[in-house]
């Protein structure tokens, strides 16, 4: 129940400070948010609020995500000193490696919106501590390190991050990482397209356009790339290595598991594939939509949905009052302007030509205008 009340507290607090200035009568409940983010049943109350200790906390469209730019160089760890000296973690260094793993969330996987939690403040230094349902501060620290250390340096010796307690000369081997402030990563370029040939008689070419995932369908690096190790480009000298091999539909499958299973032609071919062109899916499109970004339309990244193609579907709410119906070319009479537009479209099916037999038995269209026509941009 202490725990709770404490996370209970807590959402309230993350709620008030972050929707800052949502009027007062406005409950959190009539926003539109994610309710399983935050409770685990599906009617939460007030009196069984059901709350998850959220060590996960994060909403997209309000927690705010640090870029390693924003990262302070070098900090010194000296809150478990008892056998051994401080620890200098370059941590500018390893924010920018961490970016392509998902950025700060990957340390720092308790994060209120706008801001990033030090370790300490979840985690207790005491050995002794009240809450065994988390890490205390020095199994925090090492779980974050050891799995990446191990990985590159294959050794866990304490003393590659720590000097033992007054010994000068293991001290002298960690220093305090000073040449380490004005190093970054090198800066990862990223193809506009890669050609892989593969193993499949029927489509042994997959072209896969790079930009059209990042600019185009907003994919960001970890989305990918998101359990990759440093390992994968280098080895653990260091220096740069080929990538190491991954299975061959891990990181499409994500988005595409019904083409994989289904459509193979969809990726493989005897020849290079063309970017895509929304005409390959049957529907190019027009100067009403070709501005639109993917989401607009087709809902959140990675979750793409096929769409009826009836305008209908998606402008159910258009009438003459809130259409302007002169983008069509046409600029209705005043007899015309204040019409349903099922008078003149049956069905509401604008992608046929109007008709006037609702009203006129011997006009038509586009002999006869409801109006004027003028020219438009095409």
């Amino acid at each position: 129940m202490k725990y709770l009340f404490i996370s209970f507290f807590v959402l309230l607090s993350f709620s008030y400070l972050l929707l800052g200035k949502v009027k007062d009568d406005v409950h959190h409940a009539q926003m539109h948010l994610n309710c399983q983010q935050c409770h685990i049943c599906p009617r939460p109350t007030y009196e069984k609020p059901c709350l998850k200790l959220m060590p996960e906390f994060t909403r997209e469209g309000i927690t705010i995500f640090n870029t390693a730019a924003d990262a302070p160089e070098i900090i010194k760890i000296d809150v478990l000193q008892d056998q051994y000296e401080p620890s200098f973690f370059t941590h500018k260094l390893h924010a920018e490696m961490a970016f392509m793993s998902g950025g700060c969330v990957t340390c720092h996987h308790f994060n209120p919106p706008g801001r990033v939690l030090a370790c300490g403040e979840c985690h207790e230094a005491s050995l002794l501590r009240e809450d065994l349902s988390k890490p205390g501060l020095k199994g925090a620290y090492h779980q974050q390190c050891l799995s990446c250390h191990l990985e590159w340096s294959r050794t866990t010796n304490c003393t590659a991050c720590h000097a033992n307690r007054g010994s000068s000369e293991a001290m002298a081997t960690i220093a305090d990482k000073s040449e380490f402030r004005d190093k970054v990563h090198p800066e990862i370029s990223t193809p506009a397209k890669l050609v892989y040939t593969v193993d499949y008689d029927e489509g042994p070419i997959v072209t896969f356009y790079h930009n059209e995932h990042t600019d185009l369908y907003n994919l960001k690096c970890q989305n990918c790339h998101q359990n990759e190790a440093c390992s994968r480009c280098h080895d653990t000298t260091g220096k740069t290595t080929s990538a190491v091999a991954k299975d061959i539909h891990e990181n499409c499958i994500a988005c595409h598991a019904r083409a994989i299973d289904e459509n193979c032609q969809k990726c493989h071919d005897s020849k290079e594939k063309s970017p895509f062109d929304h005409a390959r899916v049957g529907w190019p499109l027009n100067r009403y939509h070709k501005d639109l970004s993917c989401q607009e339309c087709h809902g959140r990244q990675g979750e793409f949905k096929e769409l009826n193609r009836t305008c209908n579907h998606c402008h159910k709410r258009w009438n003459p009052g809130n259409f302007n119906h002169q983008v069509t070319g046409v600029v209705l009479d005043e007899m015309h302007m204040e019409i349903d537009c099922e008078s003149c479209h049956s069905n509401r099916n604008f992608e046929n030509r109007p008709g006037c037999a609702e009203c006129h038995d011997d006009l038509s269209y586009p002999a006869r205008v409801p109006g004027k026509t003028i020219s438009i941009k095409k």
